[in-house]
């Protein structure tokens, strides 16, 4: 019976290190998945991480866990789709009665149906990226449609708002290889988030400032979109919280000018 207890402890203790290795492959995994890629990354490297750059990760998890990391509160409120006629004026309005500037990834198209909203976006202070020119499904696309879209989309805002496109984000966050190699092949950094509030769901305002709360990092870049009423109403809360907490709001350009992108894709987490 001894032995049996013995064995099994030995049974249990193996099955929770294997569990707690795996566990810590896939958090290192979800570590890896960037804020930006700049241009000449490895795209293959970004969708597909190697082995070393896994255990790279896993390795600074854990000297992190020792020593923790100083990261500047730094935060990015970023505007997926539009522009529309309604609603993208009015989230104008409120970002300017709360000073707050906000990147908005533009969908070639719209801008091309609202082309004085665009630019009224670029002249108040706010920064505008690419959102593609239709907004597919990336990945389902070969790489010479992926790239004629981010193309198209790249001239449509530059056309509309009169500023030079940095930025893409690929629609829905879907993206393959060929969608980072096309936008790094066009000379546009691939902009991602690390706080989603998931306010493309049906939720009141208070959910999702609650939830992008939640999910706070230093520095942030909250996912948040054009077009909803609740994200419009829910945007006086998501500011005073993290102002409260000791952050600044700043644009994409700004956040890299001032943080080293190895670092933005490396936040820490904080509690508000």
């Amino acid at each position: 019976m001894k032995r049996f207890l013995i064995a099994a402890a030995l049974v249990a203790v193996a099955v929770g290190l294997v569990v707690g290795l795996r566990r810590w492959i896939h958090h290192a995994q979800l570590e890896l998945v960037p804020v930006l890629v700049m241009p000449g990354a490895d795209a293959h490297a970004v969708v597909d991480p190697p082995p070393s750059a896994i255990a790279t990760r896993m390795m600074l998890d854990a000297r992190e866990l020792v020593t923790r990391p100083s990261r500047p509160r730094l935060a990015v409120l970023t505007f997926d789709d539009g522009p529309y006629p309604v609603e993208t004026p009015a989230l104008a309005d409120e970002l300017a009665r709360l000073h707050v500037p906000a990147d908005f990834f533009l969908i070639g198209r719209d801008a091309l149906q609202q082309p004085a909203i665009a630019h009224r976006l670029a002249s108040s202070g706010n920064e505008t990226g690419n959102h593609s020119m239709t907004h597919p499904e990336m990945s389902t696309l070969a790489y010479d449609a992926q790239r004629a879209e981010i193309d198209a989309g790249a001239v449509a805002v530059n056309a509309t708002t009169g500023q030079r496109v940095a930025y893409f984000r690929p629609p829905h966050g879907n993206y393959d290889e060929n969608t980072i190699k096309a936008a790094l092949d066009l000379g546009e950094t691939v902009a991602l988030w690390n706080d989603d509030p998931g306010d493309w769901r049906t939720l009141s305002p208070d959910a999702i400032a609650k939830l992008a709360a939640d999910q706070a990092r230093a520095p942030v870049v909250i996912l948040l979109h054009d077009g909803k009423d609740a994200t419009i109403d829910a945007l006086p809360a998501i500011v005073a919280e993290f102002r409260s907490a000791g952050y600044r709001f700043v644009t994409l350009s700004e956040l890299q000018k001032d943080v080293p992108v190895d670092e933005i894709n490396d936040p820490i987490r904080v509690s508000l």
